[in-house]
């Protein structure tokens, strides 16, 4: 940058660590050296949530494994789940919608209650409501946001303060290749996850005086959970409501859809468990190293070099924030 210096958004966040002092309050159990971190992910009932709640738990971290409807919708993933605690493995389930800030309140509140702590905050909770934009409702298309970001919202201010009274924490976001290249089709959707990265990065420089580290990973492919039959069965949900969508333009738009149906496929060659993996050795990392985000999937290489450029743009930008100088980053 002429006539000044660039400033990685990595570097800020280790001033930022090296310069938190944290007194730990009492209320929180503060983990013996050899003491297995505690994490909670969010959206736990099947897909990349599912997978990651067993796969941390069989590494020896404490889950807190949370989901809606424990007692209805997911009663029997969550009896899946407590059939793994039942065989011994570190996991409890905890019920949390991520729409309701009561129910976040109440399930952060439990889960400290069961853990005594949270060092690691997954949000993985999601959904995605397709359609043409021009044919949805607004509150069909305010559901990706409010679900994808304002969940993850949500989340996050019921966590900080838990990590910030014991001192460190770490929150892993997820988000989608479609957060950066948009697919018609899906615009809503595309729209939330492009919101929660901004939100995330936002969120990292403001954290790392606290010693807490925000971190963003990318699924970058098809891979076969239940997100495409929810998402075919929420299209249907809508264009179902009394006098939604508007005919004419539902007409005009038959061949998109045709082809929107038709590719909401998942691509069986692909495994899920290659992102709940990714998920869990990032976690495992030490604190900053982790890269500010991880693409993960066949669309990585696609992916690296938009995520390089915005990395480097931002880092220019951040160079004129005060957020430099109150870091002491000189």
């Amino acid at each position: 940058m002429p006539g000044g210096r660039s400033i990685s958004r990595r570097n800020v966040i280790k001033t930022g660590a090296a310069l938190a002092v944290v007194a730990a309050a009492p209320a929180f159990a503060q983990p013996a050296p050899s003491a297995p971190k505690v994490v909670l992910i969010t959206g736990s009932s099947s897909g990349f949530g599912r997978l990651m709640a067993e796969g941390f738990a069989r590494s020896g971290t404490r889950v807190l494994a949370t989901m809606r409807d424990v007692r209805e919708r997911n009663a029997q993933a969550a009896a899946d789940l407590g059939a793994l605690a039942s065989n011994g493995l570190p996991l409890d389930v905890v019920e949390i919608d991520v729409l309701s800030d009561e129910s976040v309140t109440a399930g952060v509140a439990r889960a400290v209650e069961l853990a005594g702590r949270i060092d690691i905050l997954v949000n993985n909770a999601g959904i995605a409501v397709p359609g043409p934009v021009e044919l949805q409702p607004l509150s069909y298309f305010a559901s990706n946001i409010d679900t994808n970001m304002g969940g993850a919202l949500r989340m996050c201010r019921a966590v900080l303060p838990v990590m910030r009274t014991q001192g460190s924490g770490t929150i892993i976001q997820m988000s989608s290749a479609l957060g950066r290249a948009i697919d018609p089709m899906l615009g809503g959707y595309c729209a939330s996850k492009l919101a929660v990265q901004a939100a995330a990065d936002a969120l990292a420089y403001e954290v790392a005086a606290s010693n807490i580290e925000v971190t963003i990973v990318q699924p970058a492919g098809a891979y076969p959970t239940k997100f495409q039959a929810n998402a075919k069965r929420y299209w249907q949900a809508m264009i179902d409501q009394p006098g939604q969508p508007n005919q004419a333009a539902l007409a005009a738009y038959r061949t998109h859809i045709e082809a929107m149906l038709t590719d909401l496929a998942p691509d069986a060659e692909l495994d899920p468990k290659e992102v709940s993996d990714a998920v869990i050795a990032l976690a495992g990392m030490e604190f900053g190293t982790r890269p500010g985000r991880l693409a993960v999937g066949p669309y990585k290489d696609g992916l690296d070099p938009v995520n390089a450029a915005h990395d480097a743009l931002q880092s220019e930008m951040i160079a004129h924030n005060r957020i430099a100088d109150l870091l002491k980053l000189r």
